[in-house]
């Protein structure tokens, strides 16, 4: 191999790379080809509504509202860019009161990627802040306070529910899938509406990502939540649109 196809494969390589860790790294703070794919198989599917698993999240929700909890969360962010797949890990969690107080942590110590981002409400006031990487542990830079309309619009409505997508009306599925374990399909549109401010603030794009699945697994205690797995499947307008799949799993705690 000549010595410029050498040098071009090695620019490939690398601009591969380093599209996939911009994308990544932004996306992995959500607490995801398919686009066209899912919407067509979605328009054939025939979903149903099951009255008990939407009473069973009904409970659930009324039982985080009422005690406060904690949860620890792990998942995967994967992008495929230049025809190279890649795939990034994140883990972290949320402490949220019944004062409607929240943290709400995600980290990511990959060997490519070492990012973190912390988000709270206190005293009526909202923090965002950033951490840098540094002797095998994160350290959050100074926090930067935020107007409820400003935290908002960046970020959409703060995470202090079982899932973080909007419900109401969002809903196209609800079904029995096994003891305690439900699945909950929402309408990609309608659910992210608040949702896809944090992608578009994160990414810096020009637009909000376009999602064409939502979907929820919720696995309970009777009417107590214990773990909640999601998948989001979604375009991004960055390097000329990327599509993204992120996967996610929350377990819960109460005292």
């Amino acid at each position: 191999m000549s010595n410029t196809r050498k040098i071009e494969k090695g620019f490939w390589a690398i601009l591969a790379l380093s599209v996939a860790l911009v994308i990544l790294t932004g996306v992995a703070f959500l607490p995801t080809v398919f686009a066209r794919r899912e919407m067509t198989r979605a328009a054939t599917v025939s979903y149903e509504v099951d009255g008990e698993a939407m009473r069973v999240l009904g409970c659930c929700n009324a039982y985080a509202a009422a005690n406060g909890f904690t949860t620890t969360m792990t998942g995967t962010v994967k992008a495929k860019v230049v025809g190279v797949p890649y795939s990034q890990k994140i883990h972290g969690g949320r402490t949220v009161g019944r004062d409607g107080t929240f943290t709400d942590v995600a980290e990511s110590t990959s060997a490519l990627v070492k990012a973190a981002l912390k988000r709270e409400r206190r005293d009526g006031k909202y923090y965002v802040s950033r951490g840098d990487y540094k002797n095998k542990a994160f350290r959050y830079n100074s926090e930067k306070p935020m107007s409820e309309k400003n935290y908002m619009a960046r970020y959409g409505q703060p995470f202090t529910g079982i899932v973080k997508y909007k419900l109401d009306n969002a809903i196209i599925s609800a079904t029995v899938v096994g003891d305690n374990v439900y699945k909950f399909v929402l309408d990609p549109a309608q659910s992210t509406i608040y949702s896809r401010n944090e992608v578009k603030t994160t990414l810096g794009g020009k637009s909000y990502p376009k999602y064409s699945r939502i979907e929820f697994t919720l696995t309970t205690d009777g009417d107590r939540p214990v773990k909640v797995t999601s998948t989001e499947k979604f375009r991004v307008d960055k390097f000329g649109g990327t599509n993204c799949t992120a996967e996610y799993t929350e377990t819960f705690h109460f005292n």
